[in-house]
């Protein structure tokens, strides 16, 4: 298969290795890592005791390693939080050395990691596939497009701590186990399912004007504009120049209400479709 592959410079990962790799990352991340078939990567989010996200990652076997692939600006505050209690288990933490590049693909592979030293890849998404090696060219905003179309929804430092993993679409990522044991946060991550309480979701966004991480959606509701949301990725596509992201928005949103950025009328927003399912019936 014929790809063009682009370098990752705002990406890294925090690399865990140990004997205990597995079991402690167990009890601290939502995705069950004991249960995970040998050789394959899953997304998992790592929270504070309310279930507040530190990070949203992808989780990669490599080598003799676990790496929690992340937005870089993530990755001091979350190690920090990881090594607290790492001191009873038998792993060890590092910054990953190793560079990360991806490449849209035209079909879909299987989720297990192919790997041809020194390179080790594997199917993000669909058509979205990540490799640990080094590229010629740099594609950070071409790679925040790509999570767009697929709704991937990797935080930053300026929302760590501001969201429940279901309301970036953890569950739906089959990021979440509720059948495993303990783990940070479990109570409020649970909560959300059972009993009700999360009224928030991610949506892929796009604008002909451009927009940042931080700035608020508003939705027009007859002559007035209200909050309704903030955006938490964003990049300018040089194909086209829109600039395309992901928000955190009311889970409700209609696709075809009018949205902008906050009092600016200029700023106008468009809303795509999820491409996949928010129901808990298609999670683990």
């Amino acid at each position: 298969m014929s790809m063009t592959t682009y370098q990752l410079t705002d990406w890294s990962a925090i690399q865990v290795s140990g004997e205990d790799r597995f079991k402690y990352l167990n009890s601290q991340l939502t995705a069950d890592l004991i249960s995970l078939a040998q050789d394959t990567a899953c997304f998992a989010c790592h929270c504070d005791a309310k279930g507040k996200v530190w990070a949203m990652s992808y989780i990669v076997p490599h080598q003799d390693t676990l790496l929690l692939f992340q937005h870089s600006s993530t990755i001091e505050k979350s190690l920090a939080e990881l090594k607290k209690f790492g001191v009873f288990s038998k792993v060890e933490f590092a910054i990953s050395p190793v560079k990360f590049s991806f490449a849209l693909t035209d079909s879909s592979a299987n989720l297990h990691l192919v790997s041809h030293e020194p390179v080790t890849q594997v199917q993000m998404s669909a058509n979205l596939c990540l490799f640990i090696n080094e590229s010629a060219q740099t594609g950070d905003d071409i790679f925040i497009k790509a999570l767009a179309d697929n709704l991937v929804p990797f935080i930053t430092s300026a929302h760590q701590n501001e969201y429940v993993p279901q309301a970036i679409n953890a569950h739906a990522l089959k990021a979440i186990s509720f059948k495993k044991g303990c783990y940070m946060g479990q109570e409020t991550v649970a909560r959300m399912r059972y009993r009700g309480g999360n009224k928030r979701a991610c949506f892929a966004i796009n604008s002909e004007a451009k927009f940042s991480v931080g700035e608020s959606i508003e939705i027009q509701l007859g002559e007035n504009w209200r909050r309704t949301g903030e955006i938490i990725q964003a990049a300018i596509n040089e194909n086209d120049g829109q600039c395309y992201g992901i928000a955190v928005l009311a889970i409700d949103s209609d696709l075809q209400a009018n949205y902008r950025v906050k009092d600016d009328s200029q700023r106008q927003v468009q809303l795509s479709a999820q491409p996949y399912s928010l129901d808990y019936e298609e999670t683990k």
